[in-house]
């Protein structure tokens, strides 16, 4: 039976043409998805002739919206790799090496302490059990992340994690790879041969022009704004001459200061020659929710502010600028390709986090959250724990069965559910379950009006072409 709020007996009339599926108004015309994570767009009429079984083409058959004409096969091949019934392991492992940090951000996430703090830097003999555990975990494909604080003010452990892991696959022979998230105010050249020696990426945070980033992210040694993009045109320059080197990439946070400022933002990257462009909404999670009534904002504004975001970026792009956004892309790979690249909702079995103490959790979130008292997400120890022990952890079993839609009522008749992702650390903090209400959920009314934006884009042919141009930088 399609999940639907038709009268009673509308899909009897036709019980071997109507599949299964959920939809959604967009202006004029009905969305509909199904559980293959197909989608197709009606008009109204063309929706109450599908409805009542005088609707069948090429296309409703392809992405099996026609009962009669199920293809077994591709529902099959989706359901593998939306389910993960292909899962290969944890792939993306965030090792936070200090809790130190320069900076004092108005939002900063990571409860982190002052730069002369004790006892706050991962040692030697933790790194050593880190990546060990990591190579444990049997995905093809391995990467670490430095996070902290700022992860060079305990430059020495940065650079022993690159090099025993190096040295423990030359044996293991996995794809490994490094991405370095800093503020680079440390950044120097000696660094940056180390660190494009050994193949690691780098990222910065960058909010903007200068009075928008330095309000926002406060360093207590000079200019912030400066020395991330210093750094940044450092990185490009090396690129530029020859060095096997990603382009960086900056991420924007959004603040209440930044509503309005969409095409500033979006300019400041672009000129300085960076093809991502990254948004990162504010939670009430960490420091942020202490300062939430000066900083924070409803869910509607952030979704105007990338709606705004957005049409500038493809605005650019009919013009030539090869630039892309970065939830753009994740969207796309989803929506036109039935993938779920990145996994973000499939905590403790795609993505891992270790704290500097050796501390696993399901998530970089959930261990954000365990620096302000709540361990919930707290699974295991690099120095004691096996790679099974992470798995069979009941917070693991937890957290997976919480993000899946068949397990929220209201995601299950969500169109958007075959897309979308549900967030057990944001429901815990903000709802103090891991199961949220999704009536009354931010992150569920951000997502769905997120969502309604992405798919009108979609219906607008020149927009569409751009959308689906992006698809080139997945591999990035």
């Amino acid at each position: 039976m399609s999940r639907l709020t038709e009268p009673a007996g509308t899909l009897e009339r036709a019980p071997l043409k109507v599949a299964a599926h959920n939809a959604r108004r967009l202006g004029t015309s009905v969305l509909m998805t199904n559980d293959a994570g197909e989608h197709a767009v009606l008009s109204d009429k063309d929706y109450a002739s599908y409805l009542a079984g005088g609707l069948e083409n090429a296309d409703l058959a392809r992405k099996d919206f026609l009962r009669d004409q199920h293809d077994f096969g591709h529902l099959a091949t989706r359901t593998v790799e939306r389910r993960l019934l292909d899962w290969k392991g944890p792939n993306v492992h965030t090792v936070v090496v200090t809790l130190r940090c320069n900076f004092k951000c108005l939002y900063c996430h990571a409860s982190v302490v002052g730069e002369n703090a004790p006892g706050k830097d991962m040692t030697v003999e933790t790194a050593r059990s880190v990546v060990d555990l990591i190579f444990q975990s049997p995905s093809p494909t391995l990467m670490i992340e430095f996070q902290g604080g700022e992860p060079l003010l305990n430059w020495p452990v940065v650079k022993f994690i690159v090099q025993y892991a190096r040295e423990k696959n030359k044996h293991a022979k996995r794809s490994l790879h490094f991405g370095l998230i800093s503020n680079f105010s440390l950044l120097d050249d000696e660094k940056i041969e180390f660190l494009i020696k050994n193949g690691v990426s780098f990222c910065t945070s960058l909010d903007g022009p200068a009075d928008l980033h330095d309000g926002n992210r406060i360093f207590l040694g000079g200019n912030g704004h400066a020395g991330a993009v210093a750094g940044l045109k450092k990185v490009m320059a090396r690129k530029a001459s020859g060095a096997k080197v990603d382009t960086p990439n900056a991420i924007c946070t959004v603040t209440r200061a930044s509503l309005g400022r969409a095409k500033d933002i979006v300019d400041q990257l672009v000129e300085l020659g960076l093809e991502r462009v990254q948004f990162g909404p504010l939670d009430p999670i960490g420091f942020a929710k202490k300062s939430w009534g000066t900083i924070g904002y409803s869910p509607k504004e952030f979704v105007d502010f990338y709606a705004a975001a957005l049409d500038y970026i493809i605005a650019l792009n009919k013009k030539g600028v090869k630039v892309y956004e970065k939830m753009g892309l994740i969207f796309m790979v989803r929506v036109l390709e039935g993938g779920h690249w990145r996994f973000p909702n499939a905590d403790g079995v795609a993505r891992l986090a270790y704290n500097h103490d050796g501390g696993v959790y399901t998530c970089e979130e959930g261990r954000l959250l365990a620096n302000e008292g709540d361990e919930f997400f707290k699974i295991g120890d690099a120095s004691s724990s096996t790679f099974q022990d992470l798995l069979d952890h009941p917070t693991v079993h937890a957290s997976l069965l919480a993000a899946s839609p068949e397990a929220q009522p209201l995601c299950s008749q969500c169109a958007y559910s075959p897309f979308c992702t549900v967030l057990p650390v944001y429901n815990q903090q903000t709802q103090g379950s891991v199961f949220g209400r999704m009536p009354d959920n931010g992150w569920c009314e951000k997502m769905m009006g997120i969502f309604d934006v992405v798919f009108t884009r979609l219906q607008d042919p020149e927009s569409r072409k751009v959308l689906e141009s992006w698809l080139e930088y997945k591999s990035r």
